[in-house]
């Protein structure tokens, strides 16, 4: 692999480079662990970031793959939260999209989105519009709990009409892409209600503390040096 001029790459032209394929889950883990150290920062901090995407997170540092997450214009302490509507569509949360107060949880949202993006090349839920932002989600997490909806200062906006315009759309070609990947045993009730679970925003945040109970961070990450974990950068 060619090196790439320091600071002059990010994660979205990365993956364009790489033909939208998507890369190895060293070169995913590596990279989801460098920002989740920042995350972590950022809530020792109590600052939300509220624009997390490949777009920001450059690569640095020539041949280690190192990255950083950089454009904090839209960040915010999380009890003087500057904007209400905020975050780029694809890796917007379900609470910014129904109004609900927004907090760090966010931006686990958004990471995890950048990680599915990373492995299939594509954004994972690719709305056109607001209302087809959240119908992606729910395609794939389905309906958010009742008490989650009904107290959303935007419901009316999207559940009035989104049945409109989602009517005919019964599987994506995210679900048929991530279909090899992803073994169905069969759908029960715990599953639709694990499902359900990751849009409330408590829940995006929990998965941030339990990985940095399990995980260290305290060195760099050293990445294979194997070839095959790197896309061909021409």
């Amino acid at each position: 692999m060619e090196s790439w001029a320091v600071g002059r790459i990010n994660l979205y032209e990365l993956i364009k480079k790489n033909n939208f394929q998507g890369f190895s889950l060293s070169l995913i883990r590596h990279f989801t662990q460098c920002v989740l150290r920042c995350l972590q920062v950022l809530y020792q901090e109590r600052i939300i970031h509220c624009d997390l995407k490949p777009e920001n997170i450059l690569l640095y540092h020539k041949g280690q793959g190192s990255v950083k997450v950089i454009d904090f214009g839209s960040s915010c302490y999380e009890h003087q939260r500057v904007y209400t509507y905020v975050q780029s569509r694809f890796y917007r949360s379900p609470e910014v999209i129904l109004g609900h107060p927004y907090a760090m949880a966010v931006d686990m949202w958004s990471l995890g989105c950048i990680m599915a993006e990373l492995y299939t090349g594509y954004p994972l839920f690719p709305g056109e519009n607001e209302v087809d932002q959240l119908a992606c989600i729910m395609e794939v997490l389905g309906l958010p709990p009742a008490d989650f909806i009904q107290a959303a200062s935007r419901k009316r906006t999207f559940f009035e009409n989104i049945w409109k315009d989602t009517a005919d759309k019964v599987k994506s070609e995210l679900a048929e892409r991530l279909t090899p990947t992803v073994p169905s045993t069969g759908t029960t009730e715990n599953d639709v209600e694990n499902t359900r679970k990751h849009t409330i925003p408590e829940k995006h945040l929990e998965t941030q503390t339990e990985k940095n109970d399990q995980a260290e961070y305290s060195g760099e990450t050293a990445l294979p040096k194997n070839s095959l974990f790197f896309p061909p950068i021409k």
